[in-house]
């Protein structure tokens, strides 16, 4: 099977549309009150991908008919829409061209294989880490050009690192306390 090369935007609106049928309108109010702290899809990219995503046999679409109103349009995800949403889920980039990739895929993880948001995770926490190593170095061996203004630009990234690696550990740890990334059935495999 040929595999569907998708944006991150695409998979954002794959991964909302896996909660349920929903109309275009449903998915991008679905989309400001849940991933637009993440990834911000406009209305109108999301109207473009859902007849994509029909055209590719991610997901069908049927018209209800509605009074004095055209008929809404509403789209539901298949199978190979789960298998893309899943395989998505599952790879890990270490160095992703932007990093709230991995908050996306950790949001959807309920559709990923078991363990892929643990697995997505550590790589957060990894890829941040190292950027705390950085940020540390760079502090501890200032330029000369350095002013005040950027020191505290460049504390504000340590702490920022800081808060986000403690969070991805305590996210794990919970993770591990309720056995969430070991079960067998997850929503994608339902």
């Amino acid at each position: 099977m040929e595999t569907i090369k998708l944006t991150t935007t695409e998979h954002a609106v794959l991964g909302l549309l896996a909660f349920g049928e929903r109309s275009g309108y449903d998915l991008a109010r679905a989309a400001d009150r849940s991933i637009a702290y993440i990834w911000t899809p406009s209305r109108s990219q999301i109207y473009k991908v859902l007849p994509r995503f029909v055209d590719r046999g991610l997901a069908t679409r049927r018209d209800v008919p509605q009074q004095g109103l055209p008929d809404k349009m509403v789209y539901r995800v298949t199978e190979a829409g789960l298998d893309a949403l899943r395989t998505w889920i599952a790879a890990v980039e270490p160095e992703p061209a932007d990093p709230a990739v991995f908050l996306l895929k950790i949001l959807f993880g309920d559709f990923g294989p078991p363990g892929a948001a643990v697995e997505q995770l550590q790589a957060y926490r990894d890829r941040t880490r190292r950027r705390l190593a950085e940020f540390e170095a760079i502090d501890r061996n200032p330029s000369p050009e350095r002013t005040e203004f950027g020191r505290i630009a460049l504390h504000h990234g340590i702490a920022r690192a800081r808060a986000t690696v403690d969070w991805a550990e305590a996210a794990l740890e919970a993770l591990a306390a309720s056995n969430v990334a070991k079960r067998p059935e997850t929503r994608a495999t339902k």
